[in-house]
């Protein structure tokens, strides 16, 4: 069950102790910058509206009679922003138009921007066993509250930026996402990938 760190911010009140408490309890062995996201980041964000966090968490834990903030788990995260892709000139009309919905040119000229919902965190929590939530279940999870969001104010793409791993790229493939244009990055090249909401 998704609990917006908003909320869990509104509920510890001035108790950031327990905030960080209950954050720094995410752990993240594969990528350490979605750790420190978490950790360090994404407070800052949601109180700037720059995107909006949601703690993974056990619906049957948080509806205990006898349930503490302090033992809360969190078994995965997900951030999601709105975010503009631009695409390369080499992207073809045909799905310039798919994305844009009306056409591929505006005045005459190529549209190259496309506003999307970004899922730019999505991890599970490396302390709690694998089989407790999948990767394809926080997934469902940003779809959900995406396609809430596309139903008050429209929309019709989700993007994903990650790092250029076979495994990860593959995991979006088999998620019904596809790669629109690559990053480039001197350490470790982004892919960028789209799917229709």
């Amino acid at each position: 069950m998704p609990i917006a760190l908003s909320a869990l911010i509104e509920r510890v009140a001035d108790d950031r102790d327990l905030l960080d408490q209950i954050l720094s309890s995410f752990s993240c062995k594969q990528d350490d910058d979605i750790q420190k996201f978490l950790h360090t980041r994404a407070v800052k964000f949601e109180e700037l509206s720059k995107s909006r966090t949601y703690l993974i968490c056990d619906e049957d834990q948080l509806n205990s009679e006898d349930f503490c903030l302090d033992q809360l788990i969190i078994y995965g995260y997900i951030s999601l922003a709105l975010k503009v892709l631009s695409v390369p000139e080499t992207v073809d009309n045909k799905t310039r138009k798919e994305l844009d919905g009306l056409s591929s040119k505006i005045h005459g000229e190529l549209i190259n921007d496309f506003s999307c919902y970004l899922i730019g965190q999505l991890s599970r929590n490396s302390n709690v066993p694998k089989d407790s939530i999948s990767g394809s279940e926080l997934l469902q999870f940003a779809y959900d509250i995406i396609s809430d969001a596309v139903t008050a104010v429209g929309g019709r793409y989700m993007m994903i930026e990650c790092h250029d791993r076979k495994e990860l790229i593959q995991f979006y493939l088999n998620n019904h996402f596809s790669e629109i244009s690559r990053i480039p990055d001197q350490e470790l090249p982004m892919v960028q990938m789209i799917r229709k909401i």
